[in-house]
């Protein structure tokens, strides 16, 4: 164990830096998300494109296909950031990596 500790080349300021950079930037791309969502539907609803009045039924349905869709986006929008994070804090943490080898 010792010698693959010696062994690798992250140090322990670089395995953070590649768990928390894609946790940190998963976070906030999630609430931006939301934040877009939240007003987007919002603002379709304020603009008389709700329900017709006396549809509780197919207000629910509604409601119902924007949480499926919205959970459908959020989730293949919160695995595009992530991974694009854990792709860039990796070359981040190689270039660092290279600079300070090359020295």
């Amino acid at each position: 164990m010792r010698q693959n500790r010696l062994q690798d080349p992250d140090t322990l300021g670089d395995k953070i830096f590649k768990f928390a950079f894609p946790t940190l930037l998963g976070a906030v791309a999630g609430k931006a998300f939301k934040s877009v969502w939240d007003s987007l539907v919002a603002g379709g609803r304020s603009a008389g494109k709700g329900p017709r009045s006396g549809g509780a039924e197919e207000a629910e349905q509604q409601g119902l296909v924007a949480s499926v869709i919205f959970a459908a986006a959020s989730a293949a929008f919160g695995s595009v950031i992530s991974t694009l994070g854990t792709r860039g804090s990796n070359a981040l943490v190689t270039r660092r990596r290279n600079r300070r080898n090359a020295k």
